[in-house]
């Protein structure tokens, strides 16, 4: 039988907003949300906000500032809940055996309930500024973001002697932080009748930081895989073996052990935590030409530091569980015969080749850690739009053809 995802929720909230002059915004938001996705004990949530705006660019002292257009400050809190979640995370959960009984089927106790699982609440504060100026050819805004996540929601395992491996809960005593500034400007390089010219772009930093967990750090990661979630580091930072290089006399792989020094035997207890899961910048920049019924516009995004763990690549080197997986095109540059000065180890089939390593799905190291930076051109169009009087005879109001 399959069962089908039905679940609903309530709302209840006011606003009031306030305007002075045309300068002076204020507004206040209150609400409660309830949820049959969380338990009986705690369905409902009140999440309250407030903002307020100046636009400066209306005071009287601005009039003489003529590069000025437009200029405002705003700041904003507020908490957001989060039901991201499965309609029946709160039951019991029972699966099938596989054990008939009495020539029927059997059902077990898989995960407990819990009456208490609630809203998981993020509280965040933003201030930023808007402006605009020299007769609105350069728009921009810059903000800055603080943001707590709290009561976070997760399945964390529980004692043997429960009989069950799980239970979903909030973790009330953890808390995340992410914070960054952002920064977007637009600039009109040509504003003509017959050319328009205008460029466009916006740069972004984030810092993430696990300010407290209730649980440990391989509760997540169950203690094998390759990240984990410490305090004072970044949440799902990397936990790695650090891969050091090939020995070109017989190509079995290099590793540094915690205190630095080189070995040929992998082993788990030498992981340390390595590179860095978020980005140093991130963000996308666009250019737009308009030459009479002609139309350009290009969009790039970009990335500036950070890693990305190939988790895939682990199997690539030993076992043959995924054989039939395309290869990466850098494993060319493996060691093959004696003297290779090459970048990756030889491939094995049996894991027990490369000595320490338990099995592919624990081979995690620094050796699959890449450099997470690129510059990607997402979109490109050219087009050409037909002036409304050439369309007349053909009844048509308008029409543009482009290729993106």
């Amino acid at each position: 039988v399959q069962a089908s995802e039905a679940y609903t929720f309530n709302s209840f909230f006011g606003r009031i907003n306030y305007v002075y002059k045309d300068r002076y915004a204020f507004q206040f938001t209150s609400r409660v949300d309830g949820s049959s996705k969380f338990g009986a004990n705690n369905k409902m949530g009140f999440f309250p906000a407030a903002s307020g705006a100046w636009t400066v660019s209306e005071e009287d002292f601005m009039k003489d500032v003529s590069f000025v257009n437009f200029l405002k400050l705003r700041a904003s809190y507020g908490v957001v809940g989060n039901a991201s979640l499965g309609s029946g995370e709160y039951y019991p959960d029972y699966t099938q055996g596989g054990i008939p009984y009495n020539n029927g089927g059997t059902l077990y106790l898989d995960g407990l309930g819990n009456p208490n699982l609630g809203w998981e609440q993020l509280r965040n504060t933003d201030v930023a500024v808007e402006f605009a100026g020299f007769d609105n050819r350069l728009t921009g805004e810059l903000a800055y973001y603080h943001k707590i996540t709290t009561s976070t929601i997760l399945r964390p395992g529980v004692q043997a002697s429960a009989g069950v491996p799980d239970i979903a809960r909030n973790l009330r005593e953890s808390k995340v932080l992410n914070e960054g500034l952002e920064l977007s400007l637009n600039l009109k390089l040509i504003n003509k009748a017959d050319i328009k010219w205008s460029i466009g772009g916006n740069i972004a930093k984030n810092y993430n930081e696990v300010l407290k967990w209730e649980l440990g750090p391989d509760a997540v990661s169950g203690g094998t895989n390759d990240t984990r979630v410490v305090e004072g580091l970044p949440i799902g930072v990397n936990y790695l073996v650090r891969y050091y290089g090939v020995d070109p006399a017989d190509g079995l792989p290099i590793w540094l052990d915690k205190t630095g020094k080189q070995t040929k035997t992998f082993s788990l207890d030498h992981r340390v935590f390595a590179g860095a899961v978020q980005p140093d910048y991130f963000g996308g920049f666009n250019s737009a030409v308009q030459y009479k019924g002609f139309d350009f516009n290009v969009l790039f995004t970009y990335v500036i530091g950070g890693n990305l763990y190939d988790n895939s690549g682990k199997y690539q080197f030993m076992g043959t569980s995924k054989k039939n997986w395309n290869f990466r095109k850098d494993f060319f540059d493996r060691w093959t015969q004696p003297g290779d000065d090459a970048q990756y180890p030889r491939l094995t089939y049996d894991a027990a080749n490369y000595p320490g390593v338990p099995s592919e799905d624990q081979f995690n190291s620094t050796m699959f850690l890449h450099d997470a930076s690129f510059l990607r051109m997402r979109e490109l169009t050219l087009g050409y739009t037909f002036k409304p009087a050439s369309l007349k005879r053909w009844r048509m109001q308008s029409l543009k053809v482009y290729v993106t």
